[in-house]
């Protein structure tokens, strides 16, 4: 029986390094997958800091692997396969799936179907046959890795708002989400961008991933009215999960337009929404991680175009062994750092 050395939650705000055993063969629509690279998320930061997730779950839900086996109806994938694994696991035949809204599959009872493990040297894939995608031989690892989770939620986060060519867009906090959020603008041809960001690292990487313009977060409901020409901005992106950023977005957004919220809200059990002023006439949409191989195919080919380029977000490196010091340095936000790169 093989075993993985994987990250696990041990208490509130506590992970450890711990072997885990994995069957000689994986189970019906299972595969088991070899990890090359996997990264920590905000999302990991929430489950393990505030959400009640119980101790022993294994963390880490992005990751490019090498597919070791495959259980019985998984067909599109062998053993040898490099591929890339979905944030969020699918069946693909429920009626959510066939809708398009992978994300929300209801075999696998989402939210319960978050990847666990992929911060390990193993880890295993429910749904692989429509929650895996292969990685074309001529993309590198770092190119590809995002494409699991925040990649997609940050084009998710613009698609779902509807945002037409030319629109202007403010994208609230560009931590590694609201990056996204902000290349996902430009690539799908928004007009003016705008981030808030008070982090100089992470405002020179908005600029980077297509923002024109930078504002601080104390005074950016003035500077956008003002930048608009007290109009408003046709989409506003909340990518923080804060009660403070959702009112500013909806503070700054025109009449008819959307807030776009990405945010996880863990820390809140109540999400207050602002009566005055900036209630009437808008639309407000939530995102969770589009997923599914299907997703996945397209935004590789984004990324094979050339048209978005995301591996200057791997600001730092360490071996998947090192993972815990990894929570330490993401949680605090040190050094600058965005995405880390985990590797055996």
């Amino acid at each position: 029986m093989p075993s993985s050395l994987t990250c696990v939650k041990t208490g509130e705000r506590q992970v450890a390094m711990t072997q885990i055993p994995y069957p000689d063969a994986p189970g019906p629509g299972q595969a088991l997958v070899r990890t090359t690279l996997s990264t920590i998320c905000g999302s990991d930061i929430h489950i393990v800091d505030e959400l009640p997730v119980p101790a022993g779950v294994p963390m880490g839900h992005e990751a490019v692997g090498v597919v070791e086996a495959v259980g019985a109806g998984v067909t599109a994938f062998k053993a040898g396969d490099r591929v890339v694994t979905s944030c969020l696991v699918c069946c693909g035949t429920c009626a959510r799936c066939m809708e398009g809204d992978q994300q929300v599959c209801e075999t696998f009872n989402s939210p319960g179907n978050l990847l666990f493990g992929a911060q390990g040297e193993l880890f295993l894939v429910n749904g692989a046959q429509t929650s895996m995608a292969k990685v074309p031989d001529n993309l590198e690892d770092e190119q590809v890795l995002l494409v699991t989770d925040i990649m997609s939620t940050g084009f998710g986060a613009i698609e779902r708002a509807g945002m037409k060519a030319g629109d202007t867009v403010a994208v609230f906090a560009q931590g590694p989400v609201g990056l996204c959020g902000t290349a996902a603008a430009r690539t799908l041809g928004a007009g003016l961008i705008i981030a808030v960001e008070a982090i100089p690292e992470r405002q020179a990487m908005a600029k980077r991933m297509g923002a024109d313009i930078v504002v601080e977060p104390a005074d950016a409901v003035a500077r956008i009215m003002e930048l608009t020409a007290n109009r408003g901005v046709d989409v506003a992106v909340e990518a923080l999960g804060q009660q403070a950023t959702f009112e500013n977005c909806c503070a700054v957004v025109r009449n008819g337009g959307t807030v776009s919220s990405v945010g996880v809200y863990g820390a809140f059990p109540v999400l207050s929404l602002p009566t005055s002023g900036s209630f009437m006439h808008r639309k407000i949409v939530t995102t969770l991680c589009p997923v599914g191989t299907e997703r996945m195919n397209r935004l590789m080919g984004l990324v094979a175009s050339g048209r978005v380029d995301l591996r200057p977000l791997f600001t730092h490196s360490l071996k998947l062994s090192e993972t815990v010091a990894g929570y330490d340095l993401f949680r605090q936000r040190k050094g600058g750092v965005l995405k880390i790169a985990l590797r055996p």
